[in-house]
């Protein structure tokens, strides 16, 4: 089983690395494997060049780190969303996305979409989400993934979490996807079909 960490490098710092960690290490607790936080905080002195933000994955397993790949980031605009049910768990941040990469290919006429278990909105195939009710960022309770960016917002106070359902999608001003490299994307002009 291989898993990955999906980082935003900027300026010779790895953003929110601290969250990085956190997320990291309760994995390796999780699955009950030795976690070697050296390994991981030698990431931070691999990245001394000043250039554009690039986006790091590092593939890992419960030997320690496989691989660091660095990808150009790419803009991707995010304006029609599909709501799908979906009855799987994506608790941790697994390298296999069948699952999500499946969904590119039966509706390639989206730009994303928007993951619904149980009833309940979750997150994307690629970022936690909130939406704004025109006086606070709400965002789901439960995500499928507990993603970095989301929980510095917590910690900041920034969203307030709730249970939000599908007809509720109706009534929000904004919505914001949220992740390592989008950082928090606020989108005002969007469409969601169901």
């Amino acid at each position: 089983m291989e898993l990955i960490e999906t980082m935003l490098v900027t300026n010779s710092n790895i953003k929110n690395f601290k969250y990085h960690l956190k997320r990291v290490e309760n994995t390796f607790k999780f699955f009950k494997w030795k976690f070697n936080q050296k390994e991981w905080e030698k990431l931070k002195e691999k990245f001394t060049f000043k250039q554009k933000p690039l986006r790091v994955r590092v593939t890992y397993n419960q030997f320690g780190i496989k691989e660091i790949e660095l990808f150009d980031i790419k803009k991707r605009e995010f304006k029609k969303f599909k709501t799908i049910d979906i009855n799987f768990n994506y608790s941790f941040k697994y390298k296999n996305r069948k699952n999500f990469e499946n969904l590119y290919q039966k509706y390639p006429n989206f730009d994303e979409f928007i993951l619904v278990k149980n009833g309940l909105i979750t997150d994307t195939t690629i970022s936690n989400l909130a939406f704004f009710t025109g006086k606070e960022w709400l965002s789901p309770k439960n995500p499928l993934l507990k993603g970095t960016v989301r929980e510095k917002l917590l910690n900041e106070k920034k969203i307030k979490l709730t249970d939000i359902h599908k007809a509720d999608l109706k009534y929000f001003k904004k919505i914001a996807m949220i992740n390592a490299i989008l950082g928090f994307r606020e989108i005002e002009d969007f469409d969601i079909i169901n």
